[in-house]
């Protein structure tokens, strides 16, 4: 595991960089005060003229794939996918001329910097790539407002930057400036190193953990991304659906009927990883009998 310093946009500039949310993650879950938390920072960095801004950490595991270095990223994807939001909210308003820019075409070196790969395929052309859930969402922010999709939790967090950049409370040259100044500590896994336990360690200032996304990430997180892909679609996901979104519920209900015995709200994550290493169950037949359940 090797861990350095970097500016965001230096994690996040060059055009053979994909950042890959990996399945097993949960979709972006930011809410209007995390983002309102956020620009409130930048302005910050304006006011005092500060130098740097420490953002957090972004933990991820670097798989090349042809000439594209993919970073598939285990910890730090809400603000990765946050700031994104931000720059295509200033490349749009800037392209469409509704604030405008003292430096010469900002809206395109955004775009062509942090946000898209320009000579790329045309469905490989976004850097970020959500979980499935939110992917689409965020590619209709890239296209006509009218086919917005008003019920992501993406679309709302674009909006709510798209209306305070509007307010100008401070100009958009200068908040982009700001993003510049955001540092954080770029860690990145080596081959050998276990995601999973890396992952329970770290200390994350985000939105805590369900039991559910903690059993989640180990089923999934130990997989070749293929293999996570597949086991997602095939059973994660519609176990997701049968349970009304309370995997942490079902997960305790099963848990019972299995140990004949009633884990509690807060351990059910414990118990379940308990269970799966004592039975050496194959990852698939798991699933598949989660599903069953």
């Amino acid at each position: 595991m090797k861990g350095s310093e970097a500016k965001m946009t230096a994690f996040m500039e060059g055009a053979d960089k994909r950042y890959i949310i990996p399945v097993y993650q949960r979709k972006n879950d930011w809410k209007l005060e995390n983002c309102r938390q956020l620009y409130d920072d930048l302005k910050k960095i304006i006011t005092d003229n500060r130098g740097s801004h420490f953002f957090g950490s972004i933990v991820s595991s670097v798989v090349p794939n042809g000439s594209k270095i993919e970073y598939h990223i285990i910890d730090g994807q809400q603000r990765l996918t946050t700031v994104t939001l931000l720059l295509l909210a200033m490349r749009n308003l800037i392209a469409n001329g509704v604030i405008s820019s003292g430096e010469g075409k900002l809206d395109e070196q955004i775009s062509q910097r942090f946000l898209i790969a320009p000579w790329a395929k045309e469905d490989d052309r976004i850097k970020l790539r959500p979980v499935k859930s939110d992917r689409e969402a965020l590619e209709r922010l890239f296209g006509d407002e009218e086919d917005y999709d008003n019920s992501s939790n993406l679309t709302i967090n674009y909006r709510f930057f798209c209306d305070t950049l509007l307010k100008q409370e401070v100009p958009v040259d200068d908040l982009y400036t700001a993003v510049g100044r955001l540092e954080i500590i770029s860690i990145t896994l080596d081959p050998g190193d276990n995601a999973q336990l890396i992952f329970e360690s770290l200390n994350s200032t985000g939105l805590a953990l369900t039991e559910g996304d903690k059993i989640r990430n180990f089923i999934l997180m130990g997989l070749p991304p293929t293999e996570q892909n597949h086991c997602y679609d095939s059973y994660w996901a519609k176990i997701e659906k049968c349970t009304g979104n309370d995997v942490s519920g079902f997960v305790r209900d099963y848990l019972s009927v299995k140990n004949q015995s009633i884990p509690s709200l807060n351990k059910v994550y414990a118990v379940f990883k308990e269970f799966v290493e004592i039975a050496k169950a194959d990852t698939e037949d798991l699933l598949k009998d989660l599903l069953a359940y």
